[in-house]
């Protein structure tokens, strides 16, 4: 639990061990440690990530969260996995993960990451439609950063934020996944944007990563319903774009 409710960094951080698992069972692995066909390490890193949290308020001190999911393929080299939430027997939410093989091609260099096939391929079921359609955003956002850049239009200005090695990275040295929300979260606070709202949704779409000691600005759009937020590295390096909804809103 967290300061209201379950927490969202908690949760994230089991969603994302539960989905490596299942790819390295996919893939006939006891652990999940991936390799090319060169033998170098890999990772298979998010591009996206969408959770939904339908009743927020039903996760209580004490009592036991249940977190049960299914892998899928979508495209040509990703995988997903959708996650169904819950609470003492009630389902509070979903949430899917989609991600990609990536690794280093300079050694130690987090800006170096691309895309990698792995030695051992993962063949689960098609992903549905609701999969699909989470996978397809996210391509289109991708592209359209790539093609134009980000458009910056109505953001509020930047809130300046180091990431912290002891904290916001893991083992591979990269910027964890949840770390990206967490940043979001440290922003929004430290701009007087105050939390006193259940999140009911937060959509991420991850476009880069940072080296330990490189400060992230935090830029944000307040809406009606919450906040449309992106995070940049040194030279205005898009790294994230994410939607985050309150419950109660519209």
């Amino acid at each position: 639990m967290g300061y209201r409710g379950l927490s969202e960094q908690w949760l994230k951080r089991r969603a994302g061990d539960l989905h490596w698992q299942l790819i390295a069972r996919a893939m006939g692995q006891r652990d999940a440690v991936f390799t090319c066909s060169e033998g170098e390490p890999l990772y298979a890193a998010f591009c996206a990530t969408s959770l939904q949290l339908s009743r927020p308020h039903l996760p209580r001190l004490g009592g036991e969260i249940t977190l049960a999911a299914d892998l899928y393929r979508v495209g040509h080299g990703r995988l997903a996995s959708l996650l169904c939430i819950t609470s003492d027997g009630d389902v509070v939410g979903r949430m899917i993960l989609v991600s990609t093989f990536v690794g280093r091609s300079e050694p130690g260099i987090n800006r170096s990451v691309v895309r990698r096939s792995p030695r051992a391929l993962a063949m689960p079921p098609e992903a549905p439609l609701v999969i699909r359609r989470v996978a397809e955003q996210t391509s289109a956002i991708t592209r359209d950063i790539r093609s134009d850049g980000l458009k910056l239009t109505g953001m509020s200005g930047a809130q300046t934020i180091l990431p912290c090695p002891a904290t916001d990275f893991n083992a591979a040295g990269l910027l964890y996944f949840p770390s990206y929300s967490a940043l979001a979260d440290r922003g929004l606070f430290q701009a007087g944007v105050k939390h006193t709202r259940m999140i009911a949704c937060r959509h991420v779409v991850y476009l880069g990563n940072v080296e330990p000691g490189e400060w992230t600005d935090i830029l944000f759009q307040n809406r009606p319903w919450g906040h449309n937020v992106i995070l940049r590295g040194s030279e205005e390096r898009p790294l994230a774009l994410m939607r985050v909804r309150f419950r109660g809103d519209n």
